[in-house]
């Protein structure tokens, strides 16, 4: 039996307590770190709403799917549109090529509402990252369209086949829960943003609207139910966290205590449902959609212009401005198509949709239009694309392995190679000065990588956390490749050294994340002993790396170690490009005081290693820094084309630091005994 639709104001209020901890979330508010559990009351109310509708128009005998989508179209269609079109006009003033790039990608898949898919694969809700995705947020109204694709007819046919609704829902609903809290630890990414692990949200709803359970008519039940369900929302909004393994059950919480407010409210408004009808959460939760639409690309460009975050107050300011655009939109773009009769109020925004997806796949397919950019601009803009000229097909990277057997002979390709060069993503860098040493020198090298595998023997990287990522290919392979590149080096005779150059300062020594990253725990075994913090990752990592160095050192390896770069603590083109707008200011060079800092227990280390074994250093910051001052442009060209790894122009300039790699002495190092 579907539940009555009239008018529910108490539900508007509701609105308002799901929109409201979501924007302070964003906004930075210490106390709503759980504010992103607003979206689960959305669900619920929506999966409320749409079902009721969907009954009633079922009982009635005039159910059309075509009604139906013509309604979701005049519902969703016009303000997301307006958004989009701001949205975009914001991305081709403000963002790097490389950003359009990526924002048109976002946006098509937004035309389609498939944008949960989209950020499932390119960036994780609570990373640094997503602060300054525009559309990030449309993921769940992505979730929301993909479920209304087959709940209507499920509904239809269940009603047509005269088969009980209610229990195929709790069935529907109890295996997406199980399915969400079965693979919370195994792809929790794909668990917070994909439909199957979320449907049974918007399912609860959808037995509210079922009239299961039956609501009671009893004031002090209703109001024990109500004051149960707002406590159950408090919670979650001030005690949950990014930290907390979402959704799965702790979902429960906001979408139980939801459910308890929209079912307490049904047959009887208690005190806490009149709090919720009052003029100020009725309003904000009429505009709750656009309030929704409009704050987080806000907040991302906010962000993306004043260096990655802003502050508290800045947070609420920009609040405040989103929620006089939502007034706004609701007043002169919500409210005037959804109750026009005119078939412009369907088809036109339907076109928009239509004519929003090919412009996102025309500027995802593009370079990003550079030509629009002055040209100093356009210099720094592009320094990212460094990354695919410092040979990074000669590295493992996700599904991508490149093992030593298939390492890339660089340098000049009619010499033999004489050197190995060993490492992750900077030995990819590394690659590009020595390159142009060893063509210099007339010689060669072999090089290959695997992105993030620290250097050494007897570990790997354990998958008992961060299994996004610890489960693809190439870190499943560092082990492998570790012991790989060691048995390829040491049984070519005719390889004489041995480079090693990776990302030392790393969550393998224990160090703190770069303020720009997003922190991972990734923990490291050495058999059946996972390291149990950051401090044991460091102590597996080393003994592993002096076992290494000792092994190539007793084989008669000639062995070099590059040594860590200056780290900036913020993405270095994006920093430069963005502080022509005025609202950042240039960033100075990197002390060396801050670089001896940053990587102090990784020279440490290397230290014991210079003292106990015949090694060589090469130190790329000697090139790069002077007078204790570590430059981040020059010339007008970045040093790095992020925030860690150096550009194509600063790598050539640290060249003639690997000349001694290709001299002549490798003809003359010492052989172990015959």
């Amino acid at each position: 039996m579907a539940a009555d639709l009239k008018y529910r104001a108490d539900i508007d209020g509701l609105r308002t307590l799901a929109v409201v901890p979501v924007v302070l979330f964003h906004a930075g508010l210490p106390f709503v770190r759980g504010g992103f559990v607003g979206v689960d009351i959305f669900f619920v109310i929506s999966g409320f709403l749409i079902t009721g509708i969907l009954l009633g128009s079922i009982e009635r005998g005039n159910f059309s799917i075509a009604e139906f989508y013509r309604r979701r179209i005049r519902r969703i269609f016009p303000a997301l549109l307006l958004v989009v079109a701001a949205t975009t006009i914001a991305a081709w003033v403000f963002l790097t090529p490389e950003r359009i790039v990526e924002y048109g990608r976002s946006l098509g898949f937004v035309s389609i509402f498939g944008s949960n898919v989209y950020f499932w694969k390119s960036v994780d809700y609570f990373s640094t990252k997503a602060h300054v995705q525009p559309l990030l947020h449309t993921w769940s109204l992505a979730v929301e369209e993909q479920f209304y694709i087959f709940y209507p007819l499920l509904l239809w046919g269940l009603a047509k086949a005269k088969l009980k609704i209610v229990p195929t829902l709790i069935v529907l609903a109890v295996l997406s829960l199980l399915l969400s809290q079965f693979m919370l630890d195994r792809a929790p990414s794909a668990v917070f943003y994909l439909l199957p692990t979320r449907a049974w949200e918007l399912l609860i709803g959808g037995l509210l609207a079922c009239g299961f359970p039956a609501t009671s008519s009893n004031a002090r039940i209703n109001l024990a139910a109500a004051s149960v369900g707002l406590a159950l929302l408090v919670f979650s909004i001030v005690f949950y966290s990014p930290e907390t393994p979402f959704p799965g059950v702790a979902a429960m919480a906001p979408t139980l205590g939801s459910a308890l407010l929209i079912w307490s409210g049904t047959s009887h408004q208690g005190p806490i449902h009149k709090l919720l009808s009052t003029r100020f959460f009725v309003s904000i939760g009429r505009a709750s959609y656009s309030f929704y639409l409009w704050h987080f690309p806000i907040f991302a460009f906010a962000a993306y212009l004043l260096g990655g975050t802003f502050n508290v107050w800045v947070g609420l300011g920009l609040s405040v401005v989103a929620l006089l655009a939502a007034f706004a939109t609701l007043r002169w773009v919500e409210t005037p198509v959804r109750q026009s009769k005119s078939p412009y109020a369907v088809s036109l925004p339907l076109g928009g949709m239509v004519l929003a997806g090919l412009g996102g796949l025309l500027l995802a397919s593009s370079d990003g239009y550079p030509r629009r950019l002055p040209d100093d601009a356009r210099r720094i803009a592009q320094t990212p694309d460094d990354k695919r000229l410092h040979h990074d097909e000669c590295m493992s990277v996700g599904s991508t392995i490149v093992p030593p057997s298939k390492a890339c002979h660089l340098g000049v390709l009619t010499s033999k190679p004489r050197a190995f060069l060993w490492g992750d993503s900077h030995a990819m860098v590394t690659a590009t000065a020595m390159e142009k040493a060893a063509t210099a020198a007339g010689q060669s090298f072999l090089f290959a990588a695997t992105a993030d595998c620290p250097i050494g023997l007897g570990f790997s990287i354990s998958p008992t956390t961060e299994p996004d990522l610890t489960t693809t290919p190439s870190y499943r392979y560092c082990g492998t490749y570790n012991h790989a590149m060691f048995d390829r080096i040491v049984k070519d005779r005719d390889m004489s050294a041995v480079v090693l150059s990776a990302r030392w300062t790393n969550w393998r020594v224990g160090a703190p994340a770069n303020p720009v990253e997003t922190d991972v725990d990734i923990r490291l075994t050495d058999g059946p002993k996972v390291a149990g913090s950051g401090a044991e990752n460091a102590a597996i990592f080393e003994a592993g790396f002096v076992k290494l160095v000792a092994a190539l050192v007793q084989s008669g390896k000639k062995v070099y170690i590059v040594g860590p770069v200056p780290e900036p603590s913020y993405d270095v083109p994006q920093t430069l490009f963005v502080a022509r707008f005025g609202l950042l200011e240039t960033p100075a060079p990197i002390p060396m005081a801050e670089y001896s800092r940053r990587h102090r227990h990784i020279l440490e280390l290397f230290k014991r290693v210079e003292n106990r074994y015949s090694v060589d250093f090469i130190w790329p910051h000697k090139m790069l820094c002077v007078d204790d001052k570590c430059p981040i442009i020059e010339g007008g060209r970045p040093v790095y084309f992020d925030h860690n790894h150096l550009s194509m122009f600063a790598a050539r300039k640290t060249a003639p630091l690997y000349a001694p790699v290709f001299g002549d002495d490798l003809e003359n190092v010492r052989r172990p005994a015959q």
